[in-house]
C-alpha cells in the first residue's frame, strides 16, 4: 500500500487516504480510497473513476497512477477534505479551444440539416395552428433536455472532481454515483449511448452524401443534358470528403460551418422570396389535419430538431463553458434561431403550396428558373460541409475506444480509421424510403 504524501513527507490529507495495491487474478492495479472519518473505504467506484477519468482527463499517464504519489488533480487539502471549490473548466487542457461565435456557428450549423426542408410537409400532416404550436413545444423540450444533460454534467464534474465528461461519460459517472444497485448497469449505459450515437450520425452522414449527390445530378444533368449514375456523383465527390473529414479539430472546422450557414442562409432567403409570392392568407389552409397523420409531423419534426448528439463535445471544446447554458447563452440563442428558422419553412411553405406541398421545399420551388434552381447548389454544398459536424462525433467516440491499439503510429492509424468511416458512408444503399423521398 502507498499513501498518497505531500513533499514533506506528511500526509496530503487528514482523512482521505488514497492507496494503491496490487490484487487479484491477474495482478492488476487496484485503487482503494480510505476516509478515516467515516471509518471505510472504496474501492470499486474510486477505481473507476480516479484511473479512467481523472487521470486520463488531466494528462496523468496511466503507468504514473500504479503506486504513484503525486496528486491526481492540483488542489489544496481543504478543498479535497470538503469537495469544494473545484473548478472543472479550469482543469481543462484544449490545444485548440472554441470561441463563443465558433461554438454558436457549430450548434447551427450541426442543426440545420436536410431534416429542415421537409418541415412544409410536416405541417401538412399536422396543420397550420397545431403545427405552429407543436413545433415550438418540440423545440422547447428539445433545449431542456440538452440544459439537463450539460447541468447533470456539470454536478459530475465538480463531484468527481474531473475536468470533462463526453455524452455516455456523464451516463456512466451518473450511474457509478448513484445507488450500490445502479454501478453494475454503468457499462452497459455508456456502450448503449455510444452504440446509439455512432449508428444515427453515421446514418446521417450516409443520408447526407446521397442527398448531396441526388442534388448535383439534377443540376448537371439538367445543364449538360446527359443520364449519369447516381454512384458517379457519389465517387465525383468523395475525394472532397476526404479531404475535409481529415481535420481533426472542431476550430478548424468553423470555417466550413460559416459557409454553410451562409449557403444556407442564401438558400432560405431564396426559398422565402417565392414562398411570399402572392401567399395566400392563413384561412387558405386546414389549422389541424388529422390524428392519424400526426405521427408523421411528430416523426419529421423530432428528425429535423434533434442535435444533442454534438452538444457535449462542443460544450468541451469551448473556450468558456460557462457560456454555453444560462441566460442568455450560446445554446438558448443557438436553439432559439434553430427552431424559429424551422417553424418559419414549415408554416409558411405549407401556407403557399397546401396539398401540392412536395417532401423537400426545394421541389415546390420554379424548375426553369435558374435562381430557383440555384438554392439545390447552395443547400447541396452547406449539407456536404456539415458532414465533417456530424462525422466529428462518432469518430470521436470510435477513436477513443480503440486508439490503445495504435500506440506506435497513433496519427496515421486515425487517419486510415478516418478514411475508412468516410468510404463506407460513401456506399451507394438506398438507406431508405425518407432519405430517398427528401432528395
Amino acid at each position: 500500500m502507498v499513501q498518497k504524501i505531500s513533499s514533506d513527507g506528511a500526509p496530503l490529507h487528514k482523512s482521505t487516504t488514497i492507496s494503491v495495491a496490487v490484487s487479484g487474478r491477474n495482478g492488476h492495479p487496484m485503487i482503494s480510497e480510505y476516509d478515516q472519518k467515516k471509518g471505510s473505504s472504496r474501492t470499486e467506484l474510486a477505481d473507476l473513476v480516479i484511473v479512467k477519468y481523472k487521470c486520463e482527463s488531466n494528462g496523468v499517464p496511466m503507468k504514473l497512477t500504479n503506486g504513484s504519489t503525486l496528486p491526481l488533480v492540483p488542489g489544496s487539502s481543504k478543498e479535497a477534505e470538503e469537495g469544494e471549490g473545484y473548478n472543472p473548466f479550469a482543469h481543462r487542457v484544449l490545444e485548440h479551444p472554441t470561441t463563443d461565435l465558433e461554438t454558436l456557428i457549430h450548434l447551427l450549423k450541426g442543426s440545420l440539416g436536410t431534416g429542415i426542408l421537409a418541415m412544409p410537409l410536416a405541417f401538412a400532416n399536422a396543420g397550420l395552428l397545431f403545427g405552429l404550436i407543436a413545433t415550438f413545444l418540440i423545440g422547447f423540450l428539445c433545449t431542456y433536455c440538452i440544459h439537463v444533460l450539460v447541468n447533470c454534467a456539470h454536478i459530475l464534474l465538480k463531484r468527481m472532481k474531473i475536468p470533462s465528461l463526453g455524452f455516455a461519460d456523464v451516463a456512466e459517472v451518473a450511474f457509478l454515483a448513484g445507488p450500490q444497485s445502479t454501478r453494475k448497469f454503468a457499462g452497459f449505459a455508456r456502450g448503449m449511448i455510444n452504440s446509439f450515437l455512432v449508428l444515427d450520425l453515421l446514418g446521417c452522414c450516409c443520408v447526407y452524401i446521397v442527398f448531396v449527390a441526388e442534388n448535383l445530378k439534377q443540376v448537371v444533368d439538367t445543364k449538360a443534358g446527359v443520364d449519369w449514375d447516381l454512384r458517379f456523383y457519389m465517387i465525383l465527390i468523395l475525394p472532397f470528403l476526404l479531404l475535409v473529414n481529415l481535420v481533426r479539430n472542431l476550430k478548424y472546422l468553423a470555417p466550413f460551418s460559416m459557409v454553410a450557414n451562409i449557403f444556407i442562409g442564401v438558400g432560405m432567403g431564396i426559398t422565402f422570396y417565392y414562398i411570399f409570392d402572392d401567399l395566400p392568407p392563413v384561412s387558405s389552409q386546414p389549422q389541424f389535419s388529422s390524428w392519424h397523420q400526426l405521427p408523421l409531423f411528430f416523426g419529421t419534426a423530432i428528425f429535423a430538431l434533434e442535435g444533442i448528439g454534438v452538444v457535449m463535445p462542443l460544450e468541451n471544446n469551448m473556450k468558456t463553458p460557462a457560456h454555453f447554458i444560462g441566460c442568455p447563452s450560446v445554446l438558448n440563442i443557438g436553439m432559439f434561431l434553430v427552431i424559429l428558422l424551422y417553424t418559419g419553412v414549415g408554416f409558411f411553405g405549407y401556407l403557399k403550396y397546401g396539398a401540392d406541398t412536395a417532401p423537400s421545399i426545394t421541389l415546390n420551388l420554379p424548375r426553369h428558373l435558374a435562381l430557383a434552381q440555384s438554392v439545390k447548389t447552395m443547400i447541396a454544398v452547406a449539407i456536404f460541409l456539415t458532414y465533417a459536424l456530424q462525422f466529428y462525433v462518432p469518430m470521436e467516440i470510435i477513436w477513443k475506444n480503440t486508439k490503445h491499439r495504435f500506440t506506435s503510429h497513433p496519427i496515421a492509424a486515425e487517419y486510415a480509421i478516418r478514411i475508412s468511416l468516410v468510404c463506407l458512408t460513401s456506399k451507394y444503399i438506398r438507406y431508405s424510403s425518407f432519405a430517398s423521398d427528401i432528395m
